[in-house]
């Protein structure tokens, strides 16, 4: 059983691929566990279907937008949201458990990034880089900042 009340999905577009990025994923979803009921929501990506980027972007929006549960506390991925530290990412985790927050969405884009919707939906829009990342990558980096939060939040010497 989770250590902490809490539920996190990673909404994402696109499946991921590669040798390089599903096991990483995996290990992170597995470490990820121990703390949080944890689930990944993969929507089909537009990007590559005869659409301009923009009308790719509305129709992942669309997807991710069915995807999301109301009342969710919603954090969307976007290279011009906040910048934190994984101390300051810990701390959000903290501030929402203690107000009752119970469900969160973390929100990951494809190739052509996030629809405006999602963002302005969002409760917190985050940013992992001022570097532009694939969105495999992107997913990576978050679910382990995710476990490192949780090891802060725990004490452990997971984060140094």
């Amino acid at each position: 059983m989770p250590f902490f009340p809490l539920h996190l999905r990673l909404i994402a577009v696109g499946k991921l691929r590669g040798s390089i990025w599903l096991p990483a994923a995996a290990e992170y979803e597995k470490r990820l566990q121990h703390y949080a009921n944890f689930d990944f929501v993969e929507v089909r990506d537009a990007v590559g279907k005869g659409l301009p980027d923009h009308a790719a972007r509305t129709e992942e929006g669309k997807m991710i937008t069915q995807a999301l549960e109301a009342g969710n506390y919603l954090v969307a991925l976007d290279r011009e949201g906040k910048s934190l530290s994984s101390e300051q990412l810990a701390q959000i985790l903290r501030r929402q458990i203690d107000a009752g927050i119970r469900k969160m969405d973390f929100v990951v884009g494809g190739p052509v990034g996030l629809d405006a919707q999602i963002i302005a939906k969002a409760n917190l829009r985050l940013s992992l880089s001022a570097m532009t990342l694939p969105h495999e990558l992107a997913r990576v980096v978050l679910l382990e900042q995710l476990y490192r939060a949780f090891t802060i939040l725990r004490g452990e010497p997971y984060h140094k």
